[in-house]
């Protein structure tokens, strides 16, 4: 419950430091908050020229490219927002070294506060699925109204994993490089730019142990399909809090030992 009555206590410091890392990344930039859009939206077009129009990749049987974009956008969204937040915990840790140093600031916020930051652009672009939804199939599912727990399953996983990944660099600084490297393994494991079908037979179980697989799948089946996210979804859920849980306690008992490496 530590954490809890920390939070509680310090919840404009955690504002503040959420505000200005979000400016941060905008400070001096001719087009701000605008970049949220730019860099998705750029390798979004990459994908849907290259899969889209040139291999002519569908995710159903007589879908059409404008199809194929909704499936695509749809899956980038998260696993985008999960993989910047990871990465931005690797050097969150040596980048507050006084904060941690001279102060009992509790460090697991620092890691959270990038977490944080990514659901602004996850916001933003499922503002703009949701409405590339509506003008392609012209309805609006009930079933968006379990977006919210979407976005917190994926938020409990971003901290789980940001938790582990920015105390590991901080005792080893090559960690960094290597989990760039497993998160674009990640995604190309992860059907987001291709439909499950293609994954050959004797490869499928790769799927049903990848959870980024269950997650993308939730948000296509909710957000798109007007279904139900799939049974497995559930047991996603699940173990992302208890990662999340566990990593936390990982993280407060290595922190001591970690400032000595800072």
């Amino acid at each position: 419950m530590s954490p809890l009555r920390e939070l509680g206590a310090l919840r404009w410091a955690l504002w503040q430091l959420l505000r200005r890392q979000v400016l941060s990344q905008f400070r001096g930039s001719v087009l701000g908050l605008g970049w949220l859009i730019l860099e998705p939206a750029f390798l979004f077009a990459l994908y849907l020229l290259v899969f889209g129009r040139f291999l002519q990749v569908r995710f159903g049987v007589g879908d059409g490219l404008g199809n194929f974009a909704l499936y695509l956008w749809c899956g980038l969204v998260p696993y985008n927002s999960l993989q910047q937040a990871v990465l931005a915990g690797v050097g969150v840790l040596p980048g507050n070294r006084p904060l941690l140093i001279h102060t009992r600031f509790p460090g697991w916020m620092l890691p959270l506060v990038e977490v944080l930051a990514s659901a602004l652009a996850e916001g933003i672009g499922l503002a703009i699925l949701m409405l590339g939804v509506v003008g392609y199939h012209g309805t609006v599912s009930p079933w968006w109204l379990l977006a919210p727990l979407l976005v917190g399953v994926r938020l409990a996983l971003t901290a789980g994993l940001t938790w582990i990944a920015s105390i590991l660099a901080v005792f080893q600084p090559d960690f960094g490089r290597l989990l760039g490297l497993l998160l674009t393994l990640g995604f190309f494991m992860t059907p987001i730019i291709y439909p499950p079908q293609l994954v050959p037979e004797s490869w499928r179980w790769l799927l049903q142990v990848n959870p980024f697989h269950w997650l993308v799948a939730a948000y296509r089946a909710v957000l798109i399909e007007g279904s139900p996210p799939p049974p497995e979804f559930w047991g996603l859920a699940l173990g992302s809090l208890a990662l999340a849980v566990a990593a936390l306690v990982f993280f407060n008992r290595a922190l001591a030992r970690a400032k000595d490496f800072l």
